[in-house]
């Protein structure tokens, strides 16, 4: 792997994780997506894929689809009403140990 391959991943990454996280509604299941797309892009031929931003925002896609299939099997006991999992933003994130123990509140 080269520089360039792991530079247009790194570019990609927040692309990927947005993509993953409005599919899945959870940051945790997002990032795991995000995961196993790069372990998908490191073990791949490059010289084999004309447009690495296709093939990655593929992959991921397809990735949190069969994600939302296994979850939708454990969903099917749930009663509840399903809502997606807030993301927080970096204005919103706790600074201080304080702070951090306001939101965990």
């Amino acid at each position: 792997m080269n520089d360039h391959t792991l530079d247009s991943f790194l570019r990609l990454r927040p692309r990927l994780r947005g993509i993953a996280y409005r599919m899945l509604g959870s940051a945790a299941d997002a990032d795991e997506v995000v995961q196993d797309a790069w372990l998908r892009w490191h073990g791949t031929e490059h010289a084999s894929v004309d447009n690495a931003e296709a093939w990655l925002v593929s992959v991921t896609t397809r990735l949190a689809i069969d994600r939302l299939r296994a979850a939708q099997s454990r969903r099917e006991q749930y009663v509840g009403t399903w809502l997606p999992e807030p993301i927080l933003t970096e204005a919103e994130a706790p600074h201080t140990p304080e702070q951090m123990l306001e939101r965990a509140d």
